[in-house]
């Protein structure tokens, strides 16, 4: 566990600092990349803190900062109008590649070091450490 902290502060180190003259987190791009991903359909706010690993809060803290740059827009789902979806804008896909260009060597120096058969590995080791987790967290009376 001790690891995944070092790791995770790691890539917030090498991250944010690139991130922070737009205004953005290493959370808040996160989400931004999650909702470009989700394309046409956009997604929920609850499926985006299960995606990013933020609590409710965060995400609607992290969503209302996006929303004011015209990263994003939410708007109300048309099947339910008691949800709401979040979508990209033109501009918050401009950043996001802006971003990823800039972030590209940075997360390869970072990754320099692992073969391509370890983070095959990793990969796999990750996710079945978060799945573990999520078991952990109901455990503890903390998940859904």
């Amino acid at each position: 566990m001790r690891l995944l902290r070092v790791a995770s502060q790691g890539i917030t180190a090498c991250v944010d600092p690139v991130l922070r003259p737009a205004g953005l987190t290493e959370s808040s791009y996160h989400t931004l990349i999650i909702v470009m991903a989700a394309g046409v359909e956009g997604t929920t706010p609850t499926a985006l803190c299960t995606q990013v690993g933020q609590a409710a809060a965060n995400m609607t803290r992290i969503l209302e900062v996006l929303r004011r740059e015209a990263l994003i827009e939410i708007r109300l789902d048309p099947r339910d109008g008691r949800r709401r979806r979040v979508f990209i804008t033109q501009r918050g896909t401009l950043v996001v590649q802006d971003y990823a260009k800039q972030l590209t060597p940075i997360v390869n120096t970072a990754l320099s070091g692992v073969s391509a058969e370890d983070k095959v590995s990793f990969e796999r080791l990750l996710r079945a450490i978060v799945a573990s987790l999520d078991k952990a967290e109901a455990m503890a009376g903390g998940g859904a």
